[in-house]
């Protein structure tokens, strides 16, 4: 055990810099117990320390069992947590009793941070004040700073890119993984294959993107659309101008049109050349129940020829002259229709067509494409 001691105060509180520092060095042998009291503890900082020196400087007794060691700190605990790490009370918490019990807080870096300074104060000051410092207390138990979401994208591009949009639109840092595949178990020689699921209806066949929030909640959301409505419950765009009335017309716009986007969605993706293989020219596994071309073709038709009119009536952007959540629903989709539909032409959506190069030049959607690419 080698303890050592805190940084000396002056009389005028400034540091001591050459003011010598005593350092005792205390043998640990088997079956050792050192006990630290608070007023040793507020004069000295300890630490049990490899011992590096060489075999031939050791005695027998510090050679045993290899010369590893195995320490266990006892520590007398005032602050608790229930089960799920929810809430806290206690010595060291703002609460003291369990009645009282508040939220933890520890994606909360403020807290996080004060925790840490006071901590910093505690092992380098020998007239530190415990009360001072740590007789509020603190409602955090990890300390990690800058915690940030994570958004967990899935092989769809669309659902993808419609939450990297809001997330960058509302310029939320966040870390990106990827999806892993769930392997088909029952077959061994389809091992580490994923398994095609039976057509059920509309877009239930669509991999989702899962966002992990950040926060003391630190919700978990599955699903494109609805992380763009939990975006837009905890980082509302700023709309802030609008009347109370107006903003219930705003929020009732957003669900309708946000369900359009999917019916849009579902009828392109149903559309017969998206629901064959291009290899086989058979039926996909996840294919629709077949049905008229011409009858698939004229419902996706008059699904867009809807969006055409809200382009030509709604201002610069797609619900209004300012960028919405629904334009990050329903502008990836546009996008992979125009790429990729040769019936998509100007002369037939003029307002699509320029909305679509509007929002093309904006600087978060070059980034994300660029990415991509």
């Amino acid at each position: 055990m080698t303890l050592r001691t805190k940084k000396s105060k002056r009389a005028s509180g400034i540091d001591s810099p050459n003011q010598s520092r005593q350092t005792q060095r205390i043998p640990m042998p088997h079956n050792s117990v050192f006990v630290l009291g608070p007023e040793t503890n507020m004069q000295w900082l300890h630490g049990v320390r490899a011992d590096k020196r060489p075999l031939a400087q050791k005695s027998e007794e510090e050679k045993s069992y290899g010369g590893e060691r195995v320490s266990l700190t006892f520590r007398q605990i005032g602050t608790f947590t229930d089960e799920n790490n929810k809430k806290i009370w206690g010595q060291g918490a703002r609460n003291k009793d369990r009645k009282g019990a508040g939220l933890v807080r520890s994606a909360d870096n403020a807290e996080v941070e004060a925790m840490v300074i006071a901590f910093g104060k505690e092992n380098h000051r020998t007239d530190f004040d415990w009360q001072a410092e740590y007789g509020q207390g603190f409602d955090a138990i990890n300390l990690v700073i800058n915690t940030q979401p994570k958004l967990i994208l899935c092989r769809n591009k669309v659902a993808n890119l419609r939450v990297q949009l809001s997330l960058l639109e509302k310029k939320i840092s966040y870390d990106v993984d990827e999806r892993s595949e769930e392997p088909e178990t029952s077959n061994p020689a389809r091992m580490g294959q994923t398994r095609p699921k039976a057509w059920v209806h509309g877009l239930s066949n669509i991999e989702k993107p899962i966002f992990k929030d950040a926060g003391d909640e630190a919700s978990e959301i599955e699903g494109d659309l609805a992380i763009l409505f939990h975006l837009e419950k905890k980082h509302p765009y700023n709309l802030s101008t609008e009347t109370e009335p107006q903003a219930s017309s705003a929020q009732t716009r957003n669900f309708t049109r946000a369900a359009q986007s999917n019916e849009l969605l579902s009828a392109w993706q149903g559309l017969p050349f998206l629901s064959l293989d291009s290899k086989t020219r058979s039926p996909a596994p996840s294919e629709r129940p077949s049905s008229s071309d011409n009858m698939v073709i004229g419902e996706f038709e008059k699904d867009l020829d809807a969006w055409e009119k809200y382009a030509k009536e709604d201002g610069q952007f797609i619900a209004g002259d300012s960028w919405t959540l629904i334009d990050c629903a329903f502008w990836p989709v546009l996008n992979e229709i125009v790429h990729r539909w040769k019936g998509f032409r100007v002369q037939k959506y003029p307002h699509l067509s320029a909305y679509h190069e509007r929002v093309l030049g904006r600087e978060c959607v070059q980034q994300l494409l660029e990415h991509e690419e």
